[in-house]
Protein backbone atom coordinates (compact mmCIF):
# COMPACT_ATOMS: atom_id res chain seq x y z
CA UNK A 1 0.00 0.00 0.00
CA UNK A 2 2.89 2.55 1.03
CA UNK A 3 4.58 1.60 -2.33
CA UNK A 4 1.41 2.38 -4.54
CA UNK A 5 0.65 5.54 -2.43
CA UNK A 6 4.38 6.45 -3.36
CA UNK A 7 3.79 6.00 -6.91
CA UNK A 8 0.85 8.04 -6.89
CA UNK A 9 2.68 10.37 -5.26
CA UNK A 10 4.88 10.63 -8.04
CA UNK A 11 2.47 10.22 -10.52
CA UNK A 12 0.67 13.67 -8.65
CA UNK A 13 3.97 15.56 -9.04
CA UNK A 14 4.10 15.26 -13.08
CA UNK A 15 0.53 15.96 -13.07
CA UNK A 16 1.07 19.37 -10.88
CA UNK A 17 4.18 19.89 -13.29
CA UNK A 18 1.88 19.72 -16.48
CA UNK A 19 -0.32 21.10 -15.75
CA UNK A 20 1.37 24.60 -14.38
CA UNK A 21 3.28 24.52 -17.62
CA UNK A 22 -0.03 23.52 -19.77
CA UNK A 23 -1.89 26.93 -17.92
CA UNK A 24 0.33 29.06 -19.97
CA UNK A 25 -0.25 27.99 -23.36
CA UNK A 26 -3.30 30.01 -23.97
CA UNK A 27 -3.41 32.30 -27.06
CA UNK A 28 -2.85 35.88 -26.13
CA UNK A 29 -4.18 38.62 -28.32
CA UNK A 30 -1.71 41.30 -29.90
CA UNK A 31 -3.20 44.30 -29.54
CA UNK A 32 -3.19 46.63 -32.19
CA UNK A 33 -2.89 50.42 -32.57
CA UNK A 34 -6.08 51.63 -34.69
CA UNK A 35 -7.70 48.59 -35.81
CA UNK A 36 -10.98 48.73 -36.93
CA UNK A 37 -13.76 46.73 -35.38
CA UNK A 38 -14.94 43.64 -37.27
CA UNK A 39 -18.58 43.55 -36.08
CA UNK A 40 -20.23 40.28 -35.48
CA UNK A 41 -23.08 38.77 -35.67
CA UNK A 42 -24.76 37.47 -32.66
CA UNK A 43 -25.92 34.26 -33.28
CA UNK A 44 -28.56 32.54 -30.44
CA UNK A 45 -30.01 28.92 -30.74
CA UNK A 46 -32.76 29.15 -27.98
CA UNK A 47 -35.00 26.36 -26.86
CA UNK A 48 -36.92 26.81 -23.77
CA UNK A 49 -34.72 29.38 -22.40
CA UNK A 50 -37.37 31.94 -21.37
CA UNK A 51 -35.60 32.19 -17.76
CA UNK A 52 -32.21 32.80 -19.54
CA UNK A 53 -32.39 35.04 -22.87
CA UNK A 54 -33.33 37.87 -21.08
CA UNK A 55 -30.21 38.11 -19.36
CA UNK A 56 -28.09 36.80 -22.32
CA UNK A 57 -29.74 40.38 -24.19
CA UNK A 58 -29.32 43.18 -21.16
CA UNK A 59 -25.79 42.10 -21.74
CA UNK A 60 -24.96 42.78 -25.07
CA UNK A 61 -26.72 46.22 -24.87
CA UNK A 62 -23.53 48.05 -23.98
CA UNK A 63 -21.40 46.20 -26.91
CA UNK A 64 -23.54 47.80 -29.73
CA UNK A 65 -20.47 49.02 -31.31
CA UNK A 66 -19.01 45.65 -31.98
CA UNK A 67 -22.57 44.08 -33.46
CA UNK A 68 -23.88 43.51 -36.59
CA UNK A 69 -26.26 41.97 -36.33
CA UNK A 70 -28.37 39.67 -33.63
CA UNK A 71 -30.02 36.55 -34.84
CA UNK A 72 -32.00 34.49 -32.16
CA UNK A 73 -33.68 31.16 -33.90
CA UNK A 74 -36.23 29.93 -31.23
CA UNK A 75 -36.41 26.30 -31.66
CA UNK A 76 -39.55 25.24 -31.48
CA UNK A 77 -39.83 26.40 -27.78
CA UNK A 78 -43.21 25.40 -25.93
CA UNK A 79 -42.59 28.17 -23.38
CA UNK A 80 -42.40 32.32 -23.44
CA UNK A 81 -39.00 32.43 -25.28
CA UNK A 82 -40.51 34.35 -27.88
CA UNK A 83 -42.17 36.89 -25.96
CA UNK A 84 -38.44 37.31 -24.05
CA UNK A 85 -37.05 38.21 -27.04
CA UNK A 86 -39.79 40.23 -28.58
CA UNK A 87 -39.13 42.65 -25.13
CA UNK A 88 -35.45 43.85 -26.83
CA UNK A 89 -36.21 44.83 -30.07
CA UNK A 90 -36.54 48.42 -29.45
CA UNK A 91 -33.76 48.39 -27.77
CA UNK A 92 -31.87 46.41 -30.62
CA UNK A 93 -32.71 47.82 -34.31
CA UNK A 94 -31.04 45.19 -35.60
CA UNK A 95 -32.60 42.10 -33.82
CA UNK A 96 -34.30 39.81 -35.75
CA UNK A 97 -36.53 36.87 -34.54
CA UNK A 98 -36.69 33.43 -36.76
CA UNK A 99 -38.79 30.56 -35.67
CA UNK A 100 -37.01 27.05 -36.17
CA UNK A 101 -38.45 24.87 -38.69
CA UNK A 102 -39.08 20.85 -38.31
CA UNK A 103 -36.64 19.08 -37.41
CA UNK A 104 -34.76 17.25 -40.30
CA UNK A 105 -34.39 13.38 -39.89
CA UNK A 106 -30.55 13.12 -38.83
CA UNK A 107 -29.49 16.48 -37.22
CA UNK A 108 -29.58 17.03 -33.94
CA UNK A 109 -31.79 20.29 -32.53
CA UNK A 110 -28.64 22.23 -31.65
CA UNK A 111 -26.32 21.94 -35.08
CA UNK A 112 -29.99 22.00 -36.86
CA UNK A 113 -30.54 25.32 -35.39
CA UNK A 114 -27.20 27.04 -35.92
CA UNK A 115 -27.30 25.90 -39.47
CA UNK A 116 -30.30 28.39 -39.96
CA UNK A 117 -28.91 31.00 -38.04
CA UNK A 118 -25.37 30.56 -40.34
CA UNK A 119 -27.63 30.75 -43.42
CA UNK A 120 -29.51 33.97 -42.08
CA UNK A 121 -26.39 35.88 -40.88
CA UNK A 122 -24.54 38.82 -42.48
CA UNK A 123 -21.24 39.52 -41.03
CA UNK A 124 -18.18 38.26 -41.87
CA UNK A 125 -17.82 36.83 -38.42
CA UNK A 126 -20.28 34.79 -36.84
CA UNK A 127 -20.42 34.48 -32.56
CA UNK A 128 -22.26 31.67 -31.74
CA UNK A 129 -23.60 32.10 -28.28
CA UNK A 130 -25.68 29.51 -25.86
CA UNK A 131 -28.81 31.41 -24.22
CA UNK A 132 -27.48 31.02 -20.90
CA UNK A 133 -24.42 32.99 -21.54
CA UNK A 134 -23.90 36.33 -20.23
CA UNK A 135 -21.52 38.73 -22.00
CA UNK A 136 -19.58 40.29 -20.06
CA UNK A 137 -19.27 44.33 -20.39
CA UNK A 138 -15.95 44.56 -22.40
CA UNK A 139 -16.38 40.86 -23.97
CA UNK A 140 -17.01 41.74 -27.31
CA UNK A 141 -14.20 44.12 -27.19
CA UNK A 142 -11.51 42.14 -25.30
CA UNK A 143 -12.47 40.01 -28.95
CA UNK A 144 -11.39 42.27 -31.69
CA UNK A 145 -7.81 41.54 -31.61
CA UNK A 146 -8.48 37.68 -32.61
CA UNK A 147 -10.49 38.49 -35.48
CA UNK A 148 -7.83 38.32 -37.62
CA UNK A 149 -6.15 35.79 -40.14
CA UNK A 150 -4.24 34.44 -37.52
CA UNK A 151 -7.52 32.17 -36.51
CA UNK A 152 -10.39 31.72 -38.17
CA UNK A 153 -12.31 29.63 -35.73
CA UNK A 154 -12.14 30.97 -32.10
CA UNK A 155 -13.56 29.17 -28.77
CA UNK A 156 -13.33 30.13 -25.61
CA UNK A 157 -14.58 28.40 -21.84
CA UNK A 158 -16.95 30.83 -20.34
CA UNK A 159 -16.72 31.51 -16.52
CA UNK A 160 -18.92 28.95 -14.87
CA UNK A 161 -21.98 30.05 -12.36
CA UNK A 162 -22.70 26.99 -10.13
CA UNK A 163 -25.27 26.49 -7.25
CA UNK A 164 -26.44 23.04 -6.89
CA UNK A 165 -24.31 19.55 -5.86
CA UNK A 166 -23.97 18.36 -9.20
CA UNK A 167 -22.99 21.70 -10.58
CA UNK A 168 -20.14 22.32 -8.13
CA UNK A 169 -18.98 18.97 -8.57
CA UNK A 170 -19.17 18.01 -12.25
CA UNK A 171 -19.20 21.37 -14.28
CA UNK A 172 -15.47 22.30 -13.26
CA UNK A 173 -14.19 19.29 -14.70
CA UNK A 174 -14.73 20.47 -18.07
CA UNK A 175 -11.66 22.62 -18.08
CA UNK A 176 -10.03 20.69 -15.56
CA UNK A 177 -10.14 17.59 -17.77
CA UNK A 178 -8.33 19.93 -20.97
CA UNK A 179 -5.64 21.27 -19.03
CA UNK A 180 -4.74 18.40 -17.07
CA UNK A 181 -4.86 15.78 -20.50
CA UNK A 182 -5.32 18.32 -23.93
CA UNK A 183 -1.57 19.69 -24.96
CA UNK A 184 -3.31 23.19 -25.16
CA UNK A 185 -0.73 24.43 -27.36
CA UNK A 186 -1.20 21.78 -30.13
CA UNK A 187 -4.41 22.62 -30.42
CA UNK A 188 -3.30 26.00 -31.76
CA UNK A 189 -0.37 24.69 -33.99
CA UNK A 190 -1.27 21.36 -35.26
CA UNK A 191 -3.58 20.95 -37.39
CA UNK A 192 -4.69 17.19 -36.40
CA UNK A 193 -8.11 16.81 -35.17
CA UNK A 194 -7.21 14.95 -32.52
CA UNK A 195 -5.56 17.80 -30.43
CA UNK A 196 -8.78 19.35 -30.19
CA UNK A 197 -11.16 21.53 -27.27
CA UNK A 198 -14.09 23.43 -28.01
CA UNK A 199 -16.65 24.76 -25.65
CA UNK A 200 -20.23 25.11 -27.98
CA UNK A 201 -21.53 28.12 -25.39
CA UNK A 202 -18.71 30.22 -26.89
CA UNK A 203 -17.68 30.09 -30.70
CA UNK A 204 -16.33 32.48 -33.29
CA UNK A 205 -15.85 31.81 -36.72
CA UNK A 206 -15.42 33.17 -40.00
CA UNK A 207 -18.16 33.13 -42.00
CA UNK A 208 -16.57 32.08 -45.48
CA UNK A 209 -14.54 29.60 -43.62
CA UNK A 210 -17.26 28.16 -41.86
CA UNK A 211 -19.22 27.69 -45.19
CA UNK A 212 -16.58 26.45 -47.02
CA UNK A 213 -15.90 23.60 -44.56
CA UNK A 214 -19.63 22.83 -45.26
CA UNK A 215 -20.80 24.91 -41.98
CA UNK A 216 -22.69 22.74 -39.41
CA UNK A 217 -24.08 20.48 -42.17
CA UNK A 218 -21.23 18.76 -42.63
CA UNK A 219 -21.72 17.56 -38.47
CA UNK A 220 -25.77 17.57 -38.70
CA UNK A 221 -25.64 14.40 -36.57
CA UNK A 222 -22.95 15.13 -34.13
CA UNK A 223 -23.56 15.12 -30.35
CA UNK A 224 -20.72 16.79 -29.20
CA UNK A 225 -20.95 19.73 -31.76
CA UNK A 226 -18.35 22.35 -30.76
CA UNK A 227 -15.43 19.47 -30.45
CA UNK A 228 -16.61 18.22 -34.12
CA UNK A 229 -16.91 21.61 -35.80
CA UNK A 230 -13.22 22.61 -34.61
CA UNK A 231 -12.31 19.04 -36.06
CA UNK A 232 -14.12 20.27 -39.12
CA UNK A 233 -12.25 23.50 -39.36
CA UNK A 234 -8.64 21.36 -38.93
CA UNK A 235 -9.44 18.96 -41.54
CA UNK A 236 -10.01 22.12 -43.97
CA UNK A 237 -6.26 23.75 -42.75
CA UNK A 238 -8.15 26.51 -41.10
CA UNK A 239 -6.17 27.77 -37.89
CA UNK A 240 -8.39 27.83 -34.91
CA UNK A 241 -7.85 28.82 -31.18
CA UNK A 242 -8.98 27.91 -27.50
CA UNK A 243 -8.87 30.99 -25.27
CA UNK A 244 -9.82 30.99 -21.68
CA UNK A 245 -13.06 32.37 -21.17
CA UNK A 246 -13.48 34.46 -18.12
CA UNK A 247 -12.90 37.88 -19.26
CA UNK A 248 -15.57 37.27 -22.62
CA UNK A 249 -18.56 35.71 -20.86
CA UNK A 250 -20.19 33.54 -17.80
CA UNK A 251 -22.49 30.77 -17.92
CA UNK A 252 -24.63 29.03 -15.91
CA UNK A 253 -25.11 25.32 -17.96
CA UNK A 254 -27.59 23.71 -15.70
CA UNK A 255 -29.91 24.72 -13.18
CA UNK A 256 -30.93 21.29 -11.54
CA UNK A 257 -28.92 18.49 -10.75
CA UNK A 258 -30.76 16.29 -13.47
CA UNK A 259 -29.93 18.73 -15.97
CA UNK A 260 -26.08 18.56 -14.97
CA UNK A 261 -26.47 14.51 -14.90
CA UNK A 262 -28.51 14.36 -18.32
CA UNK A 263 -26.28 17.04 -20.12
CA UNK A 264 -22.82 16.12 -19.35
CA UNK A 265 -23.73 11.98 -19.65
CA UNK A 266 -24.57 13.14 -23.31
CA UNK A 267 -21.16 14.58 -24.37
CA UNK A 268 -18.89 12.49 -21.87
CA UNK A 269 -18.67 9.25 -23.82
CA UNK A 270 -18.81 11.12 -26.95
CA UNK A 271 -16.31 12.97 -26.09
CA UNK A 272 -13.96 10.33 -26.73
CA UNK A 273 -14.86 9.47 -29.57
CA UNK A 274 -17.25 6.63 -28.17
CA UNK A 275 -14.02 4.63 -27.24
CA UNK A 276 -15.11 2.47 -24.50
CA UNK A 277 -11.61 1.47 -23.58
CA UNK A 278 -10.28 5.36 -23.50
CA UNK A 279 -13.53 5.83 -21.32
CA UNK A 280 -12.17 3.31 -18.97
CA UNK A 281 -8.98 4.15 -18.94
CA UNK A 282 -9.70 8.06 -17.57
CA UNK A 283 -12.02 6.00 -15.15
CA UNK A 284 -9.29 4.26 -14.06
CA UNK A 285 -6.71 6.90 -13.75
CA UNK A 286 -9.09 9.16 -12.04
CA UNK A 287 -9.97 6.44 -9.39
CA UNK A 288 -6.25 5.25 -8.53
CA UNK A 289 -4.96 9.25 -8.91
CA UNK A 290 -7.88 11.18 -6.79
CA UNK A 291 -10.57 8.57 -5.17
CA UNK A 292 -7.69 6.13 -3.73
CA UNK A 293 -5.46 7.93 -1.40
CA UNK A 294 -8.55 9.43 0.50
CA UNK A 295 -10.10 5.58 0.41
CA UNK A 296 -6.47 4.90 1.69
CA UNK A 297 -6.46 8.01 4.07
CA UNK A 298 -10.08 6.77 5.61
CA UNK A 299 -8.21 2.92 6.35
CA UNK A 300 -5.22 4.25 8.00
CA UNK A 301 -7.38 6.07 10.55
CA UNK A 302 -9.03 3.04 11.07
CA UNK A 303 -6.31 0.91 11.65
CA UNK A 304 -3.88 3.69 13.22
CA UNK A 305 -0.75 3.18 10.72
CA UNK A 306 0.80 6.57 10.60
CA UNK A 307 3.31 5.60 7.92
CA UNK A 308 0.00 5.10 5.53
CA UNK A 309 -2.01 8.42 7.05
CA UNK A 310 0.97 10.89 5.74
CA UNK A 311 1.87 9.42 2.88
CA UNK A 312 -2.16 9.15 1.68
CA UNK A 313 -2.74 12.53 3.36
CA UNK A 314 0.48 14.18 1.00
CA UNK A 315 -1.09 12.43 -1.84
CA UNK A 316 -4.68 13.94 -1.34
CA UNK A 317 -2.97 17.20 -0.61
CA UNK A 318 -1.03 17.26 -4.08
CA UNK A 319 -4.58 16.31 -5.99
CA UNK A 320 -6.06 19.50 -3.51
CA UNK A 321 -3.06 22.03 -5.02
CA UNK A 322 -3.90 20.35 -9.04
CA UNK A 323 -7.60 21.29 -8.58
CA UNK A 324 -7.50 24.37 -6.88
CA UNK A 325 -5.12 25.79 -9.08
CA UNK A 326 -7.25 25.22 -12.04
CA UNK A 327 -10.63 26.27 -10.43
CA UNK A 328 -9.02 29.45 -9.41
CA UNK A 329 -7.87 30.20 -12.63
CA UNK A 330 -11.36 29.64 -13.79
CA UNK A 331 -12.92 31.94 -11.17
CA UNK A 332 -14.27 28.97 -10.06
CA UNK A 333 -14.98 29.06 -6.13
CA UNK A 334 -11.92 27.41 -5.32
CA UNK A 335 -12.90 25.73 -1.63
CA UNK A 336 -14.86 23.52 -3.11
CA UNK A 337 -12.47 22.18 -4.70
CA UNK A 338 -11.23 20.32 -1.57
CA UNK A 339 -13.98 17.72 -2.40
CA UNK A 340 -12.46 16.73 -5.60
CA UNK A 341 -12.41 12.85 -4.28
CA UNK A 342 -16.10 12.88 -4.46
CA UNK A 343 -16.59 15.35 -8.06
CA UNK A 344 -13.98 12.29 -9.60
CA UNK A 345 -16.21 9.80 -7.94
CA UNK A 346 -19.39 11.54 -9.77
CA UNK A 347 -17.27 12.04 -12.80
CA UNK A 348 -16.56 8.29 -12.67
CA UNK A 349 -20.42 6.80 -12.40
CA UNK A 350 -21.27 9.37 -14.85
CA UNK A 351 -18.66 7.80 -17.48
CA UNK A 352 -20.07 4.41 -16.62
CA UNK A 353 -23.62 5.74 -16.80
CA UNK A 354 -22.79 7.02 -20.68
CA UNK A 355 -21.19 3.31 -21.33
CA UNK A 356 -24.27 1.62 -20.56
CA UNK A 357 -26.85 4.24 -22.67
CA UNK A 358 -24.21 3.43 -25.70
CA UNK A 359 -24.30 -0.17 -24.71
CA UNK A 360 -27.87 -0.33 -24.28
CA UNK A 361 -28.99 1.75 -27.11
CA UNK A 362 -31.12 4.21 -25.22
CA UNK A 363 -30.04 7.21 -26.73
CA UNK A 364 -29.58 10.05 -25.05
CA UNK A 365 -32.08 12.42 -23.44
CA UNK A 366 -31.71 16.21 -24.16
CA UNK A 367 -34.55 18.96 -23.99
CA UNK A 368 -36.97 16.42 -24.91
CA UNK A 369 -35.43 14.90 -27.49
CA UNK A 370 -33.53 11.63 -27.98
CA UNK A 371 -30.50 11.11 -29.81
CA UNK A 372 -28.46 8.01 -30.91
CA UNK A 373 -24.59 7.58 -31.99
Amino acid sequence: MFVLLMTIISLLLLQLIWVLYNSTAFPKSKKKANASIKPVSILIPARNEEDNIGRLLESLIPQQPYIKEILVLDDQSSDGTTSVVRQFQHTFPNLKLYRGKELPSGWTGKNYACQQLGEYAEGDWLLFLDADVTVDKNGLALLQPYLDKNYRMISAFPRQRVHTFLERMLVPFMIFLVICHLPIRQVTKNQDPKFTAAHGAFICIHKESYQHAGSHAAIKSAIVDDMELMRLMKRFQFPVALLRGEKFASMRMYDTNRSVWLGFRKNIFTGTGSNIFLTLFICFLYALLYVLPSVFFVYALVIRNNQILLTAAAAYLIGAIIKIFIDSRAKTDWYTSFLYPIACSCFILLALDAIRIHKQREGYEWKGRRYYE
